[in-house]
This record gives structure tokens, sequence and C-alpha cells, in this order.
């Protein structure tokens, strides 16, 4: 925290401006946190997005194609259809009633010869259209890449065929649908740009026939691709896997952003998809809700600090008023004419030397009472808490034959070996008269640690101590009450107290256990 000042009219005051810069930092490091993690997110996001945009362009488009080649075959089962014997005009109106219920651009039916029929019109040859070589050759269904067709010339649309075969195996024609182009285009914008995707359907010769990632129709799409960096694959690897209809997925720098690509081939056709997911895309749609939650941690920071700074001032108020209260407190004791109702017990108690003993280190009798309280109340239920009167026995005698100086050595030594049982023990120690001292251990497992520690503690105060020359002789009584559910820490002091006068009545030198 900032350096504290203390003002002319005597409050006091803190500066807050570390306070305010570690503030600042934290909301740095927190919207550095956040963005980090929106872009670890955002990573994780793309192949599950690409993924998933993949499927669904894929299943819908087979869908489509599949459902046109098997409407075909229902048809081409129709002897109304493969029979030859039935006028091809015949066959054309039937069909034209069908095309507007069926959703297809056109239904259309070619004989034997390759020539398509359409109501109206003069018969046209289609044998130079090369899946029609290859239907006829085969008697396989084909489905064509995106061509140009029409009156105009310039109407896109794929093609799916399938043979006419009568009932010897011979094959009397054939009925083909188009399919609508951009269908299939708004096929892949939806269900790739619904998943923050672009896709990309790639046909039997490797050229684009549809793109919502800005590629151009007709377009090689490898050379498009060699112009990214790609990782874990290579542009010839990537074409032998998609000419092989191995589906698979690349990570790749495309200009300039991260993009992870994953590619399948389309059912029951040659047309690849590929869908790609951009890093730049994802993170943008990401960016306002990490904003949000940086921008609510900054709130709750700003929060907190004012909070703080409110909660200091209440605590400096109190001390404002604490150390008004000691600069009269002082004041009453300088006074040249002192007044004759000064409390100096409370001078004392208000100074720290007035918290310990000066001579034995132990702490005085108040402060033994109240840190003795709160230990026993926050002490473990199951242990066994003891509290010990420790008297000396001989004291005076010292005084008389060793002097005052050697009753102090004595007194020391007690204090000496009493705090080491109280910090072993989790106890505290006080002296509570001028050779009397209280110990409270709360931390003896059962009842027979307590004899144990009382055995020994009674041969470390039965000890001659050395100093100056000689030899000082001390001896110790203790009473000990053990605290049982329901007792106060006065009661424990009553009951060592009697247990110390049954010790001092025969014998001295040793111990005794108060029975409740």
């Amino acid at each position: 925290m900032g350096r504290d000042k203390k003002k002319a009219g005597g409050k006091w005051e803190i500066s807050f401006s570390a306070i305010i810069r570690y503030n600042a930092v934290f909301c740095v490091v927190v919207l550095l946190c956040v963005m980090l993690g929106g872009t670890v997110h955002a990573i994780q996001r793309m192949a599950s997005s690409a993924g998933a945009a993949l499927s669904g362009s894929q299943s819908q488009i087979s869908q489509k194609v599949t459902g046109a080649v098997n409407l075909l075959e229902s048809l081409a089962s129709l002897p109304e259809y493969y029979d030859p014997a039935i006028p091809p005009i015949d066959k054309v109106k039937k069909l034209d009633r069908l095309s507007p219920y069926l959703g297809y651009m056109m239904i259309c039916f070619v004989d034997a010869d390759i020539m398509v029929y359409s109501d109206g019109e003069e018969p046209a040859s289609l044998a130079s259209r090369e899946y029609m070589q290859q239907l006829f050759s085969t008697g396989q269904a084909q489905v064509t890449d995106s061509f140009a067709a029409g009156a105009d010339g310039t109407t896109l649309n794929y093609t799916v065929a399938v043979p006419l075969i009568d009932g010897q195996g011979g094959i009397t024609g054939c009925l083909f649908c188009a399919i609508y182009f951009d269908e299939v285009v708004d096929i892949l914008q939806t269900s790739a740009g619904a998943l923050d995707a672009d896709a990309t359907l790639v046909g039997s010769r490797g050229q684009v026939m549809s793109s919502s990632a800005g590629l151009s129709y007709g377009d090689a799409v490898m050379d498009a691709l060699r112009d990214d960096t790609l990782f874990g694959t290579t542009a010839d690897q990537l074409e032998e896997a998609l000419l092989a209809a191995q589906p698979g997925a690349y990570w790749s720098i495309r200009d300039g952003g991260l993009c992870y690509t994953a590619y399948q081939r389309v059912e029951h056709t040659n047309w690849d998809i590929l869908c790609t997911a951009r890093f730049g895309t994802l993170f943008a749609h990401t960016l306002p809700a990490l904003l949000v939650s940086a921008c609510l941690t900054a709130l709750a920071a700003l929060a907190l600090l004012l909070a703080l700074r409110r909660y200091i001032g209440r605590q400096m108020a109190v001390v404002d008023t604490l150390v008004q209260s000691i600069g009269d407190l002082e004041k009453r004791i300088y006074l040249d004419g002192r007044p004759d109702d000064v409390d100096f017990n409370e001078v004392l108690r208000l100074t720290s030397d007035g918290l310990s003993d000066s001579l034995t280190g132990v702490v005085t009798r108040a402060v033994f009472l109240n840190q003795a309280a709160a230990q026993l109340a926050k002490a473990d239920a199951g242990a066994v808490k003891a509290l010990f009167f420790v008297d000396m026995d001989n004291l005076k005698y010292i005084n008389d034959t060793c002097g005052h100086d050697g009753g102090d050595i004595a007194l020391k030594s007690i204090g000496y070996i009493l705090r080491e049982y109280e910090k072993k023990y989790d106890g505290v120690v006080g002296r509570y008269g001028g050779d009397e001292f209280l110990l409270l251990l709360t931390g003896l497992e059962d009842e027979a640690e307590l004899n144990a520690v009382l055995e020994g503690l009674v041969l470390r105060l039965q000890a001659d101590v050395a100093s100056g020359g000689q030899s000082i002789p001390v001896q110790c009584s203790i009473g000990v009450s053990v605290y049982q559910p329901g007792m106060s820490l006065e009661q424990m002091i009553s009951a060592a107290d009697e247990a110390l006068y049954y010790v001092k009545q025969n014998g001295k030198g040793y111990y005794h256990i108060h029975q409740n």
C-alpha cells in the first residue's frame, strides 16, 4: 500500500496510488488471460466447426443426389418408359407433368439412339456427351459435374441419368434430370455458414464447382491450395488423397490466418467437399463475449477497490480515535500537577511491556486469563485439556539464603521450563502471583499422556540451578484440574487451587489431580 501521511489536523490518510497501480496491472493480466482463453477456445472450435460443416454439407448433397437416382430408377422400372413401342412424345408428356411436383429443373427422356425429346421441340442428339456414352456402354447411373445447359447455354446445373432396361436386359434409352446449381450453392452456404465455416465443392477433374470461400468457378482447386502454407501434408499428397476419395483434414495458413480444413467425397458422386474454419472468424464471433467478461472483471475490481478504500477509511477513523485517546492519556500522565485519579494499571495495560512478565517471560495474569479462555474455547473437543497451578515451595528460603537475585534466577528457570511445555502441548502459561504460575495445556491425547507430562514436569521443577558459583535448589508443587464439559476457566483454576492445597498439606514437591 501507499505511504501513510499525517495531515495538519491530526488525521491520517493513506496513499492509494500503489493499490490503483496493482489494480490496473490485475485488470491487464485478466484481459490477457481472457484473450488467451478465447484464443485457445477458438482454436479448439476450428476442428469441430469444420467437421460439423463437412458432415452437414456432404449429407444434404448426397441426399439430394441419391433422391434423384432413386426417383429416376423407380420411373425407369415402369414399362411405359422403357418400352420402345410407346411413342417418345407420350413419355415426354408424362414426365413434364411430373417435373413441377418433384422439384427438378426438368426430367427428360433419351431413346436408344441417344436422342433427347422435349415437348414441342425436335429431338436433339446427346451422343457427344461423355456421361451418355458411359451410361450406354456400362449400363450404370451417371452423375455429372456442373455444366452449362439450356437454350441459352449459360444455365449451370448437375445431371443425374439412369438407364432404361427392358425385360431382356437391353438398354432402350435413359431418363435424366437436372439439379439446380443454385440449390447446391444454398446447401453449402447454409450448412457451412451456420457453423462459421467456408465450403468448396470440387468436381471430378479437380475444378471448383461452387465455393463460399471466394474461389472462382472452374479454377483448379490445387492451384489455389498451393498458395497456402500446409502443415502435416503437401499439396501433392492432398491431391492424391482427393483422387483416392480418402477423407482427411489438415491445418494451414491462408492469407496470413490460421485455418483448419476437413474434406470428404460426396456419396454416389465423384465430387469432393472441402470445409474450412478460420481462426479469425471464430475469434471475432467470441470477442464480444470475451470483452464483456473482461469489463465485468474490471468493474468487479473497481468495486472491490472502492470497498477497500471505504473499509480502510473506517479503520483509520478508529486509529484516529485511539491516537487521540492515547494523546489524552499522555497529557494526564505528564501534567505538572498529577491528578489523584490517574489509573497507572490502565497505562501499564496499554503498553507492550505490560503484556508479559519481564522477569520470567511468561504473560501476565490478565493476559493469561484472556488467552486461556480463548484457547479453551477453540481446543479440539476430543483432546484432554488440563490446567496446572504451579507453586514454588521454597522461594522464601532461597531469598533468605541466596538473596533476591537467587530467587529471581529460580523464578526465571521455572518460567523457561513452563514455556517449553506451552509450545509442545498447544497451551498458554502465565504468572499468577509472586511465585505462582498457571499453565493450560490443550493438546494432550489422553489421561496417560497427562500423567506422563506431570511426572516429567515435577522432576524438572525439582532441581538445583547453578548461578554465580552457588547452587540454588528449586522445588514446586502442582495442582491439576482436568476440563469437563461445561466447566469455565475460573472453575478450572479453582479446582486446580484445591488440588494444590492438597499437595501442600501432604508433603509438597509433587502433584495432585483434582477429582470432580
